[in-house]
């Protein structure tokens, strides 16, 4: 529900009132249009003509509900028989229509939004005629938008976009109808049926809460939505031919919501290196992807005019992958990474929706660094200004670097869930990387360091889900929960033998200089010994092999863990003359499993 606020300060321009009858009154009875909106409108002031002079009277508050029109009768005393042909207008894009019904003396106004305008009405009598001018002040309320998608609607809007819109004074109720991979066939059929299908998932005051086995109808109807989105599931949203429900979806929303905007939510390619089942319909190629899918968005656009707005995500993060961080921008091939790939699309949704500029919002995560808010708002911005081409972010090539010396440790958390605190730094896909990843140091700063998957790993392992939220603290060093849950692995069939190596490389070291590295390896929910992995470091030398068991069966043994037996630490590593140490990751069969992982890695300069 959108609560708005519509004073009518009656304070009518004098010289203007020619009206030559003893008495006559604007006033503001409004009639409602909708149970769903209250608006509450105060007449200020009225005006009267006594003794040969206009007066001004005091009148009360008046409140009534509605929606998107609001009628303001005008009365004329003095003369029972006047009926003048009355004239009405607004210059200001707030109003969208204003009208006026001459028997009833009405003006009707509709598609109120916040903003100020004026109303002028006319009486062009011969005799008495009557020139007024209204001020009109709309306070805008809750912004309502219901998303009608999947997992990728869920990168988009349940995280940062509320927060961003607070940051500038707009109250977001944001709803998303979720079903994982849903296409707009099933979502067709869930409607048309009214299935209870959905898990709905509803911000209200930043706060999120889920209900399960929902309805289309229950959602359209849980709100008067200004906003509602619809998009295709991602591995089909290059392809037109598979947009054939969208008109009877379409029709069904407007019938029910006939006062929201429809958008389309054009969605992201996936990334280069992405294992998802349909990246081979674009022959595993991001750029085909890419313009396939703003092809098949800007069709949809054209063909089904009730569509208002496109919301360009996938634009906005092609945009930003042209940045230093590259080809990042997926936890998981396809999915965005949770905080800058996510931020970025929340950042969209907000300038497309609002109007406003994003770039320079006050809201960012404290997770993400502010070279990387930057590139998040700038991709934004330009993918609102061009949603149908890639723009080259030349200003966000390389990071500012503080140093070329490394002044502070350096902590790396590998796996799809990361989402650890500044400054850790998040690698979340298991495939070979083309190019290395900018890394910061534990002051935040960016370092010349880089950082990449060479191949070799089979899977990322997200946890189990029942880890104990408390950070693991070994050698001094706290591993925040999504730093120790989650890794790399390579895994095996057991008694096949050995599995690996998985291969890491770190780059533009000081092949001068020595450094300590010290790779954590844990896995909760695992037994003692089933699980061993083996770490070997290739530098100006190969480091012997150091082994770690890396299971922990339940809390109590996690409550009671020395945690010094989770760690592999290498000291005193030259890198090879080009500033290169290689990390190699196997998993040992142990008759049980054979599997080898890595959760975390700190690397620190030797004084």
């Amino acid at each position: 529900m959108t609560m708005k606020t519509i004073k009518w300060n009656n304070n009518f321009l004098l010289a203007g009132l020619l009206f030559l009858v003893s008495l006559f009154s604007v006033g503001g009875v409004l009639v409602s249009c909708s149970e769903s909106e209250k608006i509450v409108t105060q007449i200020e002031e009225k005006i009267v003509y006594v003794d040969g002079k206009w007066m001004v009277v005091a009148s009360n508050e008046v409140t009534v509900t509605t929606g998107e029109t609001v009628t303001l009768n005008v009365t004329v005393g003095g003369d029972e028989n006047l009926k003048p042909e009355y004239t009405c207008t607004s210059e200001n894009p707030n109003i969208a229509t204003v009208a006026v019904d001459a028997d009833n003396k009405a003006v009707t106004i509709t598609g109120v939004s916040a903003g100020n305008t004026s109303i002028t009405i006319e009486c062009p009598t011969d005799t008495k005629p009557l020139v007024a001018t209204i001020p009109v002040t709309v306070e805008q309320g809750a912004i309502r938008i219901l998303a009608i998608g999947n997992s990728f609607s869920q990168d988009a809007v349940e995280q940062y976009l509320y927060e961003l819109g607070a940051a500038v004074g707009h109250d977001f109720i944001i709803g998303n109808m979720y079903i994982g991979g849903c296409d707009l066939d099933k979502h067709l059929a869930n409607f048309q049926s009214d299935a209870g299908a959905y898990e709905y998932r509803k911000v209200v005051n930043g706060e999120k809460v889920g209900k399960n086995s929902y309805k289309l109808s229950q959602a359209l109807a849980d709100e008067n939505w200004d906003y509602i989105s619809l998009q295709q599931a991602s591995g089909k949203s290059g392809k037109y031919g598979t947009y054939t429900a969208l008109a009877d979806l379409i029709a069904g929303i407007q019938a029910r919501c006939p006062q929201a905007k429809l958008m389309w939510h054009q969605t992201w390619a996936y990334a280069s290196s992405s294992t998802h089942e349909s990246f081979p319909d674009y022959d595993s190629n991001q750029m085909t992807m890419y313009n396939a899918i703003v092809s098949a968005a800007r069709q949809a656009m054209t063909n089904h005019t009730a569509l208002n707005l496109l919301i360009p995500s996938g634009t906005a993060i092609q945009n930003a992958r042209t940045s230093f961080l590259g080809d990042a921008f997926n936890r998981d091939g396809y999915h965005l990474e949770v905080t800058y790939g996510r931020y970025t699309a929340a950042c969209t949704w907000f300038e497309m929706i609002t109007g406003q500029n994003v770039v320079g919002n006050p809201y960012a995560p404290e997770t993400i660094d502010p070279q990387v808010v930057k590139i998040a708002q700038n991709a934004a911005h330009y993918a609102v200004q061009k949603p149908d081409e890639v723009t080259d972010l030349v200003d966000f090539k390389q990071p500012e670097l503080s140093d070329t010396e490394l002044k502070a440790p350096i902590y790396i958390d590998f796996g799809p869930t990361s989402l650890s605190a500044t400054p850790w730094n998040n690698i979340t896909s298991h495939q070979e990387s083309s190019t290395s990843s900018w890394i910061k140091d534990a002051e935040n700063n960016y370092t010349n360091i880089g950082v990449r998957v060479l191949g070799g790993f089979t899977a990322t392992h997200a946890g189990v889900g029942s880890e104990p939220a408390s950070p693991v603290t070994v050698d001094g060093v706290e591993f925040p929960l999504t730093a120790w849950k989650d890794g790399l692995l390579v895994r095996g069939e057991k008694n096949q033998g050995d599995v690996g190596p998985g291969r890491i490389e770190i780059s533009q070291l000081d092949a001068a200089r020595k450094y300590n590295f010290t790779i954590l390896a844990i896995r909760f929910n695992g037994s003692k010994d089933a699980r061993i992995s083996s770490y070997r470091l290739i530098g100006k030398t190969e480091s012997e092999a150091k082994e770690v068991k890396t299971g922990i069966k339940d809390v109590a043994s996690f409550n009671a863990a020395n945690f010094e037996e989770y760690i592999a630490k290498f000291e005193n590593v030259e890198p090879d003359s080009e500033g290169k140490v290689i990390v190699e990751v196997k998993g040992l069969d142990t008759g049980s499993a054979a599997e080898g992982h890595i959760n975390a890695l700190c690397i620190s300069l030797v004084k």
